[in-house]
């Protein structure tokens, strides 16, 4: 191995290593990673020293290709390569092989981080958890209004068929990087599936672009000694020999350490994973009141005795509510004044005594509202009750999810069947 190759070998590993602690640990939910990182500071410091950028300590949003981010990125880089610049010259000094073993390191640690993060957000996909599920509130919005990664959302969010099978591609991927003999199609596989999802997170300014680039720099660094293999298979239409991972721990007693030490990751993730998941479900698709979702346009709007008209802008009349009991924000409800101001309330039903009771989103508010509801014929309802001190009298028409073009139709094979 060349003086160069050292040099590189050794970059790449310090700077995943660094990288990845502790804010890469994603799949160990029960650890916060800020309670054992060291970066929060020196970073800081870093950036005003050598960019000149001021930081708010308590809005740094890593994670979000943030100025804290890049910062981290760049320290990072620096310390990788003076930290490789000084591991080359001490090599130097004792002769000492251990490349191969080193090489060994890094692809086994790429091989559980990469397999294990994109699991865990593969399984996300499948459950309708990252994106979630279309919604009233989105459903609602122009699309003028939409930034690219609401649109995003929007459109990964419309097809519960594309979204369930990204997420499959990323856990099978995943699944396979965790044992040497897949790890090949693993990396192949998953290749494909990041450099979609890295040309969508910059296409449409998602922002965690930085996050997707680094996991496909990664992929692309343990399948490296694969890329000439598929060179010669694909496009030189030439035999390739097979790929080979070796172990980190060789013989009889580092066969047991390895089936040890893998077993026992692979269960505590299997609990973590399965617990998180399972709350997270719970929260995002527990859908109490799934028929009440549904968009009503306030027609007569009565309040304390006196009808206040649609033309009249002061803020004292609702134009909208909005019932939404699916995706982020299950079992909430949103009021729309005139003068565009929203507020977002928690609800529950109670069906037999036909009343909505409303408590504040944000906790804030303590007080309870009670609004009686009457369902007419052509989804006409009307809504009675005391809120906020004023008596309170709304005849509104609702459009529920199947009301919208976007959501009316399904999967249509043939177009002009009826």
């Amino acid at each position: 191995m060349t003086i160069t190759q050292k040099l590189i070998l050794r970059f790449v590993f310090l700077y995943f290593l660094l990288y990845i602690y502790p804010y890469g640990f994603e799949y160990t939910k029960e650890i916060d990673p800020n309670n054992f990182s060291f970066w929060k500071g020196v970073t800081t410091w870093f950036g005003k020293v050598f960019l000149g950028w001021e930081y708010n300590p308590n809005m740094l949003l890593n994670g979000f290709d943030s100025k804290y981010d890049f910062t981290r990125f760049l320290l990072i880089a620096v310390i990788s390569i003076i930290g490789a610049t000084i591991w080359v010259f001490i090599d130097s000094k004792i002769k000492k092989e251990y490349n191969n073993k080193l090489k060994i390191l890094l692809q086994t640690i790429l091989r559980y981080h990469i397999g294990l993060t994109l699991i865990l957000y593969g399984l996300s996909k499948v459950f309708l958890l990252q994106f979630g599920t279309m919604d009233i509130d989105t459903l609602e919005t122009p699309i003028g209004e939409l930034n690219g990664m609401n649109f995003v959302w929007a459109f990964m969010s419309y097809s519960k068929f594309y979204g369930i099978t990204a997420g499959l591609i990323e856990v099978i991927g995943g699944l396979l990087l965790l044992f040497r003999r897949t790890t090949s199609l693993g990396a192949f596989l998953l290749l494909i599936a990041m450099t979609n999802v890295v040309l969508m997170d910059i296409g449409y300014d998602v922002i965690v672009k930085m996050f997707a680039i680094h996991l496909l720099l990664m992929i692309v660094f343990l399948m490296w000694d694969d890329l000439k293999r598929l060179y010669d298979f694909f496009l030189r239409n030439k035999p390739s020999t097979a790929a080979t991972y070796l172990p980190l721990f060789e013989g009889r007693k580092g066969k047991n350490t390895r089936n040890i030490i893998k077993g026992t990751l692979l269960l505590y993730v299997f609990i973590s994973f399965s617990f998180d998941m399972t709350e997270r479900i719970k929260q995002q698709h527990s859908n109490h009141y799934k028929n009440f979702t549904s968009s009503h346009e306030i027609e007569l709007f009565v309040k304390n005795g006196d009808t206040i008209p649609k033309s009249k802008i002061n803020g004292n009349r609702w134009n909208k509510i909005r019932i939404n009991d699916l995706s982020y924000l299950p079992e909430t409800l949103m009021i729309l004044n005139e003068d565009n101001i929203t507020q977002r309330y928690k609800f529950t039903v109670d069906t037999l005594t036909k009343k909505l009771h409303l408590t504040d989103f944000y906790g804030e508010d303590k007080t309870q509202h009670k609004l009686t509801y009457k369902a007419l014929e052509n989804k006409v309802y009307i809504y009675e009750g005391i809120f906020k001190g004023d008596s309170l009298r709304m005849r509104t028409r609702a459009k529920s999810i199947s009301d919208y073009r976007l959501t009316r139709n399904g999967i249509r094979w043939i177009r002009d069947l009826e």
